[in-house]
């Protein structure tokens, strides 16, 4: 059995239009990670040994977000709900968890308008392939597979690379993408992926596991289910990953995982310097179906009526919320939506902001979107009504406080324009006509969205 490969660096051609519909708006749910670090929490926590996300929770989750937060479609269980593979060595649900099986729970989902993920990692479970059981369809047997007992992906000792990327491991993918399909899966988190993986101290955990992307890929299009890769992706291959699928989170994890607090204001400006790194990878966006990951939003966390989001006020979590709109990131809410804050529901459900989210445009920064060298963030994007967006970040956020208020000055020839009737988004005020310039002052970690409409023609729009 020959091998097969992805294609080769040089001939990847990312075109406009290359991926389904469904595919081309930033993905807009609830994801379980974080509450699920919640250890203890009670009702919560346990994170793989008896995770909170249950078939009960789920639904009551789908029910209120329904009503509450009508703009939000997928729902993803993360890492826990399955903790061991079926005879075919794919992965199986926890049937403690989920008695009626993940087809009933994904039906469920569907009268509510909404869409199951699930999370695994790629190359072959490990114990599929320590039992030596057989790829489903095939007479080939997965230990066979594994012979060099290579790391799989970033997590050590859970699953391995194939010797050889063949047919045999593709019918193995195509064997777990059936079975997903099968529940009525609509989404999948990869994590472990790379090249990526790690720190800022070590980066690189992860190992090369591209060629088993591909095939991951190859089965997950042909069922049209979204495919997320994970985590702190390099942007050196932006268009290989934008190839293979439809989001990649490109830092490290948001939480903190403090025994306290979910987050912190620090952790939130950080990935504005990682965003910046992507800004001019064109394959970004609405146009080729591929969008940045910031990771999960936790604003508004709240557990025992004690807001636990780790966040310093709500400049910080306008700022937050702001951000991931304005780069159409994938947007999953971190917080159980049955216990956010009525004043939180409305920051993540304002209709303007959601609106620029869902645009699918990414932003990109004017000067430097280095925060540590740059502490007054403008970044911009023109909106296909002709109208241009522009979020003003006073970045002088530190690790344990918070820096000082910034004046502001928007040239409007840098976003192309002269003049312009100028709104603040968040609070639909209509801030009058410009022309050159727009200033203002900012606190520390505020922020101001502005939508511009232009006032007259200009050579550089």
């Amino acid at each position: 059995m020959g091998a097969l490969a992805g294609p080769d660096r040089k001939d990847i051609n990312i075109e406009p239009g290359c991926k389904p519909d469904w595919a081309c708006k930033p993905m807009l749910g609830f994801s379980t990670w974080s509450t699920q670090i919640l250890d203890d929490v009670p009702g919560y926590g346990g994170r793989t040994e008896s995770p909170w996300f249950n078939e009960t929770n789920i639904k009551e989750i789908s029910n209120v977000m329904r009503q509450k937060m009508p703009d939000y479609e997928y729902i993803n269980l993360d890492s826990g709900w399955s903790q061991e593979c079926d005879e075919n060595g794919r992965w199986m649900f926890r049937s403690e968890l989920f008695p009626n099986g993940l087809k009933a729970l994904s039906s469920h989902l569907a009268t509510n308008g909404h869409k199951l993920g699930l999370y695994m990692l790629p190359g072959i479970r490990k114990d599929a392939a320590d039992a030596n059981l057989l790829v489903k369809g095939t007479s080939h047997r997965l230990g066979d597979l594994v012979t060099m007992k290579r790391q799989g992906n970033g997590f050590k000792d859970t699953t391995y690379m194939p010797d050889v990327h063949n047919e045999v491991v593709q019918a193995y993918y195509d064997s777990i993408a059936d079975l997903f399909a099968e529940w009525g899966v609509s989404y999948v988190k990869v994590d472990g992926c790379g090249p990526g993986g790690g720190d800022q101290m070590y980066p690189y955990q992860s190992p090369d596991n591209r060629a088993c992307l591909y095939m991951l890929a190859t089965s997950f299009k042909q069922r049209n289910i979204w495919m997320e890769l994970s985590w702190y992706l390099d942007h050196s291959y932006a268009d290989e990953w934008a190839y293979i699928a439809n989001g990649a989170r490109i830092f490290i994890d948001i939480e903190s995982y403090s025994t306290k607090t979910m987050t912190s204001s620090f952790r939130v400006f950080q990935r504005i310097t990682q965003a910046s790194r992507w800004a001019d990878k064109v394959v970004v966006g609405k146009k080729y179906g591929f969008f940045l990951d910031l990771d999960v939003v936790v604003v508004g966390m709240t557990v025992d009526g004690n807001c636990i989001d780790g966040l310093d006020n709500d400049d910080i979590r306008l700022s937050y919320i702001s951000f991931w709109a304005l780069l159409s990131s994938v947007f999953c809410i971190g917080a159980d939506p049955r216990k956010i804050p009525e004043k939180y529901l409305r920051m993540l459900c304002h209709p303007g902001i959601i609106a620029i989210h869902q645009s699918g445009i990414m932003a990109r920064p004017i000067q430097s979107g280095n925060v540590w060298t740059n502490r007054k963030q403008i970044w911009w994007k023109k909106m296909e009504n002709g109208k241009i967006c522009v979020g003003l970040f006073n970045a002088h956020v530190y690790m344990l406080i918070l820096g000082m208020n910034q004046g502001f000055v928007l040239n409007l020839t840098d976003v192309g324009i002269t003049a312009a009737d100028i709104e603040d988004v968040w609070t639909g005020q209509n801030l009058g006509t410009h022309k050159d310039t727009y200033k203002v002052y900012l606190r520390p970690g505020q922020c101001q969205i502005l939508m511009l409409t232009p006032k007259t023609s200009s050579p550089l729009s």
